[in-house]
């Protein structure tokens, strides 16, 4: 199973998220603003970050930028429920899914295998 970051500065969607993928057998890290999931993410190794977009200090749209910048073939699940353009947002600057809040439990599970098993570039051969 995977090593999973959740980003939300939102206790109880980080316990629901939580609820939903320990049961599926996942290695789960939790962080409640971007600073913190940086921090984690250059201490930790991590299969898949899952981030909310609307937080404070550094919102997930900036975190999803300097994921990126850290590992280009980071996997992130983007969350809001804010607006369907900070999703399109988070697509495009390379989150792998976007879920809008609130998620159904079989939505997120979904999103997580899809994310864990895309093909991805990484240095210089694909994989998985």
């Amino acid at each position: 199973m995977a090593k999973i970051l959740i980003v939300d500065d939102e206790e109880m969607d980080r316990v629901v998220e939580s609820s939903i993928l320990e049961g599926a057998g996942h290695e789960l890290m939790f962080a409640p603003h971007g600073e913190t999931a940086l921090r984690l993410f250059k201490s930790q190794l991590v299969d898949l970050v899952i981030t909310d977009l609307a937080m404070p200090e550094l919102n997930g749209l900036r975190l999803i930028q300097e994921l990126r910048r850290l590992d280009p073939a980071v996997r992130i699940i983007a969350i809001s429920g804010v607006s369907a353009h900070q999703l399109e947002r988070a697509a495009a600057l390379g989150a792998a899914r976007t879920l809008q809040k609130p998620v159904a439990p079989e939505d997120l599970l979904k999103a997580v295998d899809e994310a864990m098993t895309k093909v991805i570039f990484k240095g210089d051969r694909w994989q998985l």
